[in-house]
Formats: C-alpha cells, structure tokens, sequence
C-alpha cells in the first residue's frame, strides 16, 4: 500500500473520563468500535474499555493518555465527519 489511510488518532484535553465518555457518547455520525473494516466511521478510546478492566494506575503503566481517541473514517461526507466531532466536541465545553 502506499498514500494516505483513514486510520488517525488525536487526544482530547482532558483526562477526565466523565468528559471523555460525554466526548464519545454526543458523537452521531461515528459508532463506537473496537475492531476497524467496515465502510461506517468508528471512534474508539481504551480509556473507557481499559479502565474496566485495569486499575488506573496499571492503565498509567501502558503509556497511553486518558484523552487518546483513534478513529477510522468510513464513507461519510468528510464535512459532516468534521461538523459530528465539532459537535462532540462544543458538548465538552
């Protein structure tokens, strides 16, 4: 393969886990997903499936940051992609 790919991933300002479930819950275009290959945009953030799971101390040890969002674009107009995350985004405030 060569050239670009719709896999990406950004940090929110925040560490907050409340914030960053409200972040991921207010989206309405992207789906939450734990695997990618579909033609749908997902969002995924480990904070919420590994701090299930590891107490956050053990998370502090994966070197991942709380605010940490990986998303895979599917087939949606990118403008409404960017207006859905604006969105989400405006909810945090």
């Amino acid at each position: 393969m060569s050239g670009y790919s719709g896999l990406l991933s950004f940090e929110l300002a925040t560490q907050d886990v409340k914030q960053i479930k409200q972040f991921v819950n207010s989206l309405k275009l992207f789906q939450i997903g734990v695997s990618w290959g579909g033609h749908e945009s997902l969002i995924y953030a480990p904070a919420i499936s590994y701090l299930k799971e590891l107490p956050p101390e053990r998370f502090a040890e994966t070197g991942l940051s709380a605010g940490l969002m990986r998303i895979s674009v599917g087939l949606e107009h990118a403008d409404d992609l960017i207006e859905d995350l604006r969105q989400a985004l405006a909810e945090m405030a």
